[in-house]
C-alpha cells in the first residue's frame, strides 16, 4: 500500500491526528521541490502560504473536525519560496471506535486553470475594449467629418485674411490628427479593415524593408529571414502597419543603443494547447504563417506584460499607446493570435499568427518542420549560410543564420531560449568561432555548439572540447555527421 501511496500521479500526503505529515507522494514531492527525509513530521500547513495558513486555521480546520471532510483552495508554497494553487480534497480516517486516526488528502495543481481563467478575462476585455473604442471612433469620425468639411469652406471664404487661414489651417491639420487616431482605434477594434486579397507576408515584409532600415536608428541593424511562398488572405495595408508597428516598437526598445531587430517568416502548425496561450482564444487550430519581430532591447516588466495590448497603455513619454493595440485588433479581425515571449533586460518577442491560405505551396506546406529542433548557422560566406540553410531546411530543422560572430550573440541575446544547437564556423573575421563559442556557453551554459571549418583546426578547438564542445565538423560534411553528433550530445545533456 505504500508503494501505491508513493508512486501515486496525484498530490497526496498523509496526516497525522497532531497534523504532522506520515508520509507524501512521489509527485507531491516533486511539485514542491522536497525529499521526503525534509518533510515527514512537519505540520502540513507549514506548506502553505501565510495567508493560506490563517485560513486554514480560522475557518477550514474547525469545520473539518466536525465534518470528517473539506473541499479547498490553498496556496501552497515551494522549498524555493514561490507559490502555486491547489484545490485539496481531504477525508478523516476513524477507527472502530468513531475515533480519528488519521487524515488523508489529494491536491490538484491549478496553476494551469488559472493561467487559462486569466487569458479567458483577459480576451473579455479586449474584445469589450473594442467595442468601446469602435463606437467610440464611428461617432467621433461623423464629428470629424462636420469640422474638417466646414473648416475647408471657411478657408475659401477667408483667403484674404491671413491670420484667420493660419487658425483654420491649424483646425484642419489637428483634425487630421484626430482622424488618424480614430483609424487606429477602428484599426483596434477589427472594424478597420476594408479589402482582402491574396499576399505572400514574405514579399510584403521585403517591399517595406528599406522604410524598416530607418524606423529603426543608425545603432540598430535588421535581421531579415524570410521563407518563401507563404501566403494568407487579409488586407495588405492593414498587415503593412502591424509589421511597420512591431518593428517600430522593437526599435524603442533598443533605446539608442546598438542591437538587432529581427524580422522572420515561418509557416507554423498551432495546437490547442499553443492557441490556449496566445492573445486570442477564439483562432482555431492549424497551420499559420507566422511573422516574428523580435528584439534584444529592454524587455517588458512583468508588471506590464498584460497591459501591452491595451488601447492608449503606453510607458513612453511620447505616444498615444495605439501601435500594438492596434496589431492586436488587425490581427484578430484577420482570425489571427498573437504570442509574447520577454525578459527583462534581454529583449522582446512577438509572434503574429495568421491563418495559411490554402493558396500557400503544397511544396511549403510538405516542408513545414517536422522537428522542434532550430540551429543557429554563424558562417561569413554567404553561399555556405545558404546551402546550410536549405540542407538542414529539407530535413526538417529550422534555420537561422547569422553572418559573424556579433551578430550570433545578439540572436543568442534576444532568442537564445528557441536555439537547439549553434553550427559555428571557426575563421571568421573580428570574432573567431571559438571565441562565439565561449561567448554563447556564457550566456546559456547548456548551449550545444557545434564547429565546422575547411581547414583542420583540431588542435585549435581542443580547448573548446574541454570546455564543453559538442563536436567538430570538417567542411564539407554530411547531414548525417552533423545529426549523429547533434543527437549524441542532446542524450548527454537529457
Amino acid at each position: 500500500m505504500a508503494d501505491l501511496f508513493r508512486d501515486s500521479p496525484a498530490m497526496l500526503h498523509s496526516i497525522d491526528t497532531q497534523g504532522r505529515i506520515m508520509d507524501v507522494s512521489d509527485t507531491w514531492l516533486r511539485k514542491l521541490g522536497y525529499t521526503r527525509e525534509e518533510v515527514v513530521g512537519r505540520r502540513s500547513t507549514e506548506f502553505l502560504s501565510e495567508e493560506s495558513q490563517r485560513y486554514a486555521r480560522e475557518v477550514v480546520l474547525p469545520a473539518f473536525f466536525k465534518s470528517g471532510t473539506c473541499d479547498v483552495e490553498y496556496q501552497m508554497v515551494r522549498k524555493d519560496g514561490s507559490t502555486f494553487p491547489v484545490r485539496l480534497k481531504g477525508v478523516a480516517i476513524y477507527d472502530d471506535q468513531g475515533q480519528v486516526i488519521r487524515s488523508s488528502a489529494a491536491m490538484e495543481d491549478l496553476t494551469e486553470q488559472r493561467e487559462l481563467e486569466r487569458r479567458m478575462r483577459e480576451a473579455q476585455k479586449l474584445e469589450s475594449l473594442g467595442l468601446m473604442a469602435g463606437g467610440i471612433a464611428h461617432d467621433f469620425n461623423n464629428l470629424l467629418v462636420s469640422i474638417l468639411g466646414n473648416a475647408q469652406i471657411a478657408m475659401e471664404e477667408v483667403r484674404h485674411l491671413p491670420d484667420a487661414l493660419a487658425s483654420l489651417t491649424d483646425i484642419m491639420t489637428a483634425t487630421r490628427r484626430a482622424a488618424d487616431l480614430c483609424r487606429q482605434l477602428l484599426a483596434y477594434s477589427g472594424k478597420g479593415r476594408y479589402q482582402d486579397e491574396l499576399l505572400d507576408v514574405s514579399e510584403l515584409v521585403r517591399e517595406i524593408a528599406q522604410v524598416l532600415d530607418v524606423s529603426v536608428g543608425r545603432d540598430a541593424l535588421v535581421k531579415l529571414e524570410l521563407s518563401d511562398g507563404l501566403c494568407t488572405v487579409g488586407d495588405a495595408t492593414q498587415l503593412r502597419q502591424v509589421v511597420m508597428n512591431l518593428v517600430l516598437n522593437a526599435g524603442e526598445a533598443l533605446e539608442g543603443n546598438r542591437g538587432l531587430v529581427s524580422i522572420s517568416t515561418t509557416l507554423r502548425e498551432l495546437d490547442g494547447e499553443r492557441v490556449a496561450r496566445s492573445s486570442n482564444l477564439a483562432a482555431a487550430p492549424g497551420l499559420y504563417v507566422c511573422i516574428e519581430v523580435s528584439d534584444t532591447g529592454c524587455g517588458i516588466p512583468e508588471e506590464n506584460r498584460d497591459k501591452v495590448f491595451d488601447p492608449f497603455f503606453t510607458t513612453k513619454t511620447s505616444g498615444h499607446g495605439l501601435g500594438l493595440a492596434a496589431v492586436h485588433g488587425i490581427v484578430r479581425s484577420h482570425n489571427g493570435t498573437i504570442t509574447l515571449y520577454t525578459a527583462e533586460g534581454r529583449g522582446t518577442s512577438i509572434k503574429v499568427f495568421l491563418p495559411a491560405a490554402k493558396e500557400t505551396s503544397e511544396s511549403i506546406r510538405r516542408k513545414t518542420p517536422t522537428s522542434s529542433h532550430t540551429i543557429l548557422v554563424v558562417d561569413d560566406e554567404e553561399s555556405v549560410r545558404n546551402t546550410l540553410s536549405r540542407l538542414l531546411g529539407r530535413a526538417g530543422y529550422q534555420v537561422v543564420t547569422a553572418a559573424n560572430g556579433e551578430e550570433a550573440l545578439l540572436l543568442t541575446q534576444a532568442r537564445g531560449e528557441e536555439f537547439d544547437a549553434f553550427l559555428v564556423d571557426v575563421s571568421m573575421p573580428q570574432m573567431s568561432g571559438p571565441e562565439v563559442f565561449a561567448a554563447i556557453r556564457k550566456q546559456l551554459p547548456k548551449a550545444i555548439v557545434i564547429l565546422m571549418s575547411g581547414y583542420n583546426h583540431v588542435d585549435t578547438v581542443r580547448e573548446a572540447f574541454s570546455n564543453g564542445l559538442a563536436g567538430f565538423l570538417q567542411k564539407p560534411f554530411l547531414l548525417d555527421s552533423f545529426t549523429e553528433i547533434l543527437e549524441v550530445a542532446r542524450g548527454d545533456r537529457a
